[in-house]
C-alpha cells in the first residue's frame, strides 16, 4: 500500500470516530428538561444571557416550534410562576395550536391582556379574536398596574386592523370595540388615539372622537392626559362641531 493510501484510510478513519463521536454526544431532552431551563432562565439578570438560555431551550427540543410552545403552555398551567412568561413567549412562536389556551385566558384579569397580544400574533384580526377582545376591553376588574398593558393590546389590534387585509366589517368592529374601550375604561388617552387616527385619518375629525373624548372626560381623567382630552375636545368643538363628519 502506497503511503498516500495510508494517509487516506487514516483519515477517513478519523472522520469515522469523530462522527461516532458526535453521535454519542447527541442526547434527547425531556420535556421535564426543557421546563427546567425555561424556568432557569427567570433567574438571570442580563438580556444577553436570557436569550442564549432561551435559544438553548429551544435547542434541547431540536428547534420543534410546536412542541416548544405546547411545553410553554405546560408550564403556564403547572407554575403559576411562569404563567405571565409562558404566555407572553407564546406570541413569539406563532402555533395555531395554541390558540384554545390563549382565548381560555383572554378573560382573565391578570394574563388577559397578554393573551390577547398573543392571539393577534398568531391569528390577526379576525371575528374571533375582536369577539374576545371585545370581552376583554369591557371588563372593569383590572389592576391599575396592568392598564397599560391593556392599553398596549389594543392599540396593537387597531394597528393590524388598519395594515393589514382584514374584511371591512371585521375593521369596523375593531374600530368600534376601541373607541368604546378609549370612551369607557381606557386611562392612556394619547396612545390609542395617535393609533386610531394613524389607521384612519378621517378619524381625527369626526363625531366618533369628539364622543369618545367627551366620555372620556365625563368619567374623569387622569392627571397625565387631562391637558390632552381637553384640548383635543376643544379643538372639536371650534370645527365647528355642527360639521364634524360622523
Amino acid at each position: 500500500m502506497t503511503r498516500n493510501g495510508m494517509k487516506g484510510i487514516i483519515v477517513i478513519a478519523a472522520c469515522a470516530s469523530l462522527w461516532n463521536y458526535a453521535i454519542a454526544q447527541t442526547r434527547v431532552y425531556t420535556d421535564a428538561e426543557v421546563k427546567t431551563q425555561i424556568v432557569w432562565t427567570v433567574r438571570l439578570r442580563h438580556l444577553e444571557d436570557v436569550r442564549n438560555s432561551m435559544k438553548r431551550a429551544e435547542m434541547m427540543t431540536e428547534y420543534d416550534t410546536n412542541r416548544f410552545a405546547r411545553i410553554l403552555r405546560e408550564l403556564a398551567v403547572e407554575d403559576e410562576n411562569q404563567t405571565g412568561k409562558s404566555i407572553r413567549r407564546l406570541r413569539f412562536y406563532r402555533t395555531p395550536e395554541s390558540l384554545p389556551f390563549l382565548y381560555a385566558y383572554s378573560t382573565n384579569a391578570l394574563y388577559g391582556a397578554d393573551a390577547m397580544k398573543a392571539i393577534f400574533a398568531i391569528e390577526g384580526v379576525t371575528s374571533n379574536s375582536v369577539a374576545a377582545a371585545e370581552v376583554f376591553f369591557s371588563q372593569t376588574n383590572i389592576a391599575s398596574r396592568l392598564v397599560q398593558t391593556r392599553d398596549d393590546a389594543c392599540i396593537k389590534m387597531v394597528n393590524l386592523a388598519g395594515t393589514t387585509d382584514v374584511e371591512p366589517d371585521v375593521r369596523e368592529r375593531a374600530m368600534l370595540v376601541a373607541r368604546n374601550f378609549a370612551a369607557n375604561l381606557n386611562e392612556c388617552h394619547q396612545w390609542l388615539d395617535e393609533a386610531l387616527i394613524e389607521s384612519d385619518p378621517s378619524y381625527r375629525y369626526s363625531k366618533r372622537r369628539l364622543w369618545v373624548f367627551r366620555g372620556a372626560s365625563a368619567r374623569g381623567v387622569n392627571q397625565y392626559s387631562s391637558s390632552y382630552v381637553t384640548n383635543a375636545i376643544n379643538e372639536l368643538v371650534a370645527y365647528p362641531e355642527a360639521n364634524l363628519p360622523d
